[in-house]
């Protein structure tokens, strides 16, 4: 599976001149825990989370976000999103396609993916349900004749 599959495509932002306080209201408004930080052509230009709120110190954005260039596109697979998140201890990625903010995509989406996620293990049919398939869509196994089970993205 690709980042696409499971971005965030209704991303919320902030740009550098707002105060630290915008971003404090817009996390909590919308029980996020980071904000892409974009310019007036929306390119991403850092990160704003809780932890640069409530650990360092000014008064706008450009004073406490976090710089950097760590970013993924739509197509990049989910194992090397994973090893991103958890080896660079980030929480989010934001996603980019030529440059611009198409998604962002976190571990809670990661997360979420492993909770849909269900493997036939008589034919190997993949199936996205919050709930246990009754049956294959493929192999028309049930339930009871056959285990659907949870596997990890990239598996």
């Amino acid at each position: 599976m690709n980042v696409v599959d499971v971005m965030t495509t209704n991303v919320i932002t902030i740009t550098a001149q707002q105060t630290k306080q915008q971003a404090a209201r817009l996390l909590s408004q919308h029980r996020i825990s980071g904000l892409p930080v974009v310019n007036d052509e929306q390119v991403v230009i850092g990160v704003v989370s809780e932890y640069d709120i409530i650990s360092k110190q000014g008064q706008t954005v450009d004073e406490i976000m976090t710089r950097g260039d760590i970013s993924v596109t739509p197509d990049t697979n989910l194992d090397e999103v994973s090893h991103l998140l958890v080896h660079e201890r980030i929480k989010r990625l934001p996603v980019l396609d030529q440059g611009k903010l198409v998604g962002i995509v976190s571990r809670a989406d990661l997360v979420r993916e492993v909770a849909m996620r269900w493997v036939c293990h008589v034919c190997g049919e993949v199936v996205h349900s919050e709930q246990q398939p009754e049956r294959c869509p493929r192999c028309g196994a049930n339930q009871e004749a056959v285990l659907f089970e949870q596997q990890a993205p990239g598996s």
